[in-house]
């Protein structure tokens, strides 16, 4: 378990981790002089405590506690069937947990006007065949309540980054899987949101098509923009994360940087070794 879960399981057995608390931390400031009021600090991009998620009598998600900061890349690695894409849904709001707490851009699960700021791709997904993709842009930013002096701008310049400019008056259904997959991280990117959610991002994509989806996620950090990576992928999470978090049967059995983790592990696997 890395530092930062170890201090997370601390706090929550001590009834300090609540993610109202985390709330409140994020309003002051430390070493604030005394007699004045303390600068306010921005609240973690994604703070959990002891979320959970059953389905009848299957535990998809249990007790996940991590704490995601603004402007990182962060890895959220697993197997499938490690509950990766139900802590997702979780997260956007999309299902109700069973228990514990979390505070997406420091509100929380579900607040309508915290969805406006967070961008989504998920990994299964279809556009309407028969719409152009300039056409599936500015649908999705009349459902974002973008201004409408604002969607043709919006969709040229999710198009551009995207690597489909030349491709905005073609309909969906002549589009390859890649192609459509770059489509829909264009609608993601819609908007300028503080939060991208991408959910397997690079599944249908060929090498090419993987470099870009990571420039694009560098650019998205650049800006000072907070990327949630679900990957089962470990070469994915090398590329572009800053952090990452090792799921496994619906809980995180280690959170850090992969030098952090990968270095344990070969020190582990070392040490084993000496022991034989």
């Amino acid at each position: 378990m890395s530092p930062t879960n170890s201090a997370e399981s601390a706090a929550i057995e001590r009834g300090d981790g609540s993610v109202a608390q985390a709330a409140a931390g994020a309003s002051e400031a430390p070493g604030s002089p005394l007699g004045t009021s303390p600068r306010p600090t921005a609240s973690p991009a994604i703070h959990t405590v002891a979320l959970s998620k059953r389905f009848g009598d299957t535990v998809a998600v249990k007790s996940l506690s991590m704490t995601v900061e603004r402007g990182e890349v962060f890895g959220f690695l697993g197997p499938n069937g490690a509950g990766k894409t139900t802590v997702v849904k979780l997260l956007l709001g999309l299902a109700r947990p069973s228990g514990g707490e979390a505070l997406v851009l420091g509100a929380p699960l579900g607040d309508r006007e915290t969805r406006r700021q967070i961008g989504y791709l998920p990994e299964l997904f279809r556009f309407q065949a028969l719409l152009t993709a300039a056409e599936v842009l500015r649908l999705h930013c009349r459902l974002l309540a973008l201004p409408k002096t604002a969607w043709e701008e919006e969709g040229r310049r999710a198009l551009e980054t995207v690597g489909l400019l030349e491709r905005g008056d073609d309909r969906v259904g002549t589009f390859s899987k890649g192609m459509q997959q770059r489509l829909g991280l264009g609608v993601a990117l819609l908007g300028d949101p503080s939060l991208v959610v991408l959910d397997e991002p690079t599944s249908a994509l060929d090498p090419v098509g993987r470099h870009d989806v990571r420039e694009i996620i560098r650019g998205l950090r650049e800006q000072g923009a907070t990327v949630f990576l679900n990957t089962h992928l470990l070469e994915e999470a090398e590329h572009v994360c800053d952090r990452v978090a090792v799921i496994d049967m619906g809980t995180a059995i280690a959170t850090g940087t992969l030098d952090e983790l990968l270095g344990h592990q070969s020190r582990g696997a070392a040490e084993g070794g000496r022991a034989r």
